[in-house]
């Protein structure tokens, strides 16, 4: 056996075991069950027509420091109203944290959104350092439900789901309008080059916002770009429970995956980014596909980069191995910063 083979089981092994331990955390996180279910199938374009994507509410400075990387940054906390479902200060309030060069030169800005219930930031914090030692400046948003917008008493992203989609369409467009509102404070105030990179739950709203925006860049790893697709074809029993598909709630989205799936096909349709053409062009977005994926799968990422004609980056790994990928953090550190055709090309620190 070749040393290359084994290197591959072994991360096959590691991919499928890190991936199931990520289904048995998902059915402890809070989803919300309610009563009734809306069960009205949605029309995607209408829907991000009523939304604020294309009018951001304005942000403000809600505390400057000088950054921990030096006299040359700026820290600051940006908060702003945010519109979603409950009544808790996180549903109403937008935060992120920016980090900005004091010579604003010609460098790109760069978004990052993170994964769904995430307990704290350590690897997004570590992958901005990465693109500001490129000279571009970062930003991290606290996605509605999470971090600092977690329902008081309970986990980062407990709320954010629920078993009625009109709750999942409601989160995702303000999670999507919160992303379009930093973007548009972003280039009033910082630079006019913008780069979104999302992994997973991030992923889905960096693919979303590439859908409604003209960005200078995108990248989406392992996104979950096609919610009816992983929520009713890829969770195991215990997931299945858990989404009522089986079990007590069972009959919730249908009475099998494929019922679920032509439910949540209909009701979730603004959600899915293969619904739409993106305003952003296709060669300016990245998509990674993690092949030993349990978690999104994927086919749904393979799908949206055919239909979109992206650039699509393909690992051997599974959802969560695959931001270890070797050489991988380089590759989107370099991508997010390129400022022009040439992807290898970034800003001169």
């Amino acid at each position: 056996m070749s040393s290359e083979t084994s290197h591959d089981r072994l991360i096959g092994t590691v991919s499928l075991i890190l991936d199931r331990m990520v289904h048995v955390r998902l059915t402890a996180v809070g989803l919300s069950r309610p009563e009734t279910i809306d069960r009205v199938p949605v029309e995607p374009a209408e829907f991000w027509k009523q939304s604020r994507v294309h009018d951001p509410r304005p942000l403000r400075v809600n505390r400057e420091w000088e950054s921990l990387g030096g006299p040359r940054w700026r820290e600051l906390e940006l908060e702003g109203d945010s519109e979603g479902p409950g009544g808790h200060w996180g549903s109403r309030r937008l935060v992120a944290t920016a980090h900005v060069r004091r010579e604003m030169g010609p460098a790109p800005f760069v978004l990052l959104l993170h994964g769904y219930a995430v307990p704290q930031t350590t690897y997004d914090r570590w992958l901005a350092k990465q693109m500001r030692l490129r000279g571009a400046h970062t930003a991290r948003l606290d996605l509605p439900y999470h971090l600092r917008r977690t329902l008081p008493g309970q986990r980062s992203g407990d709320g954010y789901f629920s078993l009625d989609p009109a709750h999942i369409r409601a989160v995702v467009r303000q999670s999507v309008e919160d992303a379009a509102a930093v973007i548009a404070w972003a280039r009033a105030e910082v630079s006019p080059y913008v780069t979104v990179m999302g992994v997973s739950l991030g992923g889905l709203i960096a693919t979303l916002l590439a859908a409604q925006l003209d960005l200078d860049r995108v990248i989406a790893v392992a996104p979950f770009c096609d919610p009816a697709t992983t929520l009713s074809q890829r969770p195991p029993t215990p997931s299945l429970r858990h989404l009522g598909m089986i079990g007590e709630y069972s009959g919730s989205w249908g009475p099998d995956r494929a019922a679920a799936g032509r439910f949540l096909e209909a009701t979730l349709a603004p959600l899915a980014a293969r619904n739409f053409t993106p305003r952003t062009p296709g060669e300016r977005i990245t998509l990674v596909r993690a092949m030993q994926d349990l978690v999104v799968g994927p086919d749904p990422v393979t799908r949206l980069s055919s239909e979109w004609q992206t650039d699509l980056w393909t690992y051997p790994h599974g959802h969560m191995t695959v931001m270890s990928a070797g050489g991988i953090a380089r590759r989107i550190a370099d991508r997010a910063t390129a400022m022009n055709d040439d992807p290898g090309l970034s800003v001169a620190v």
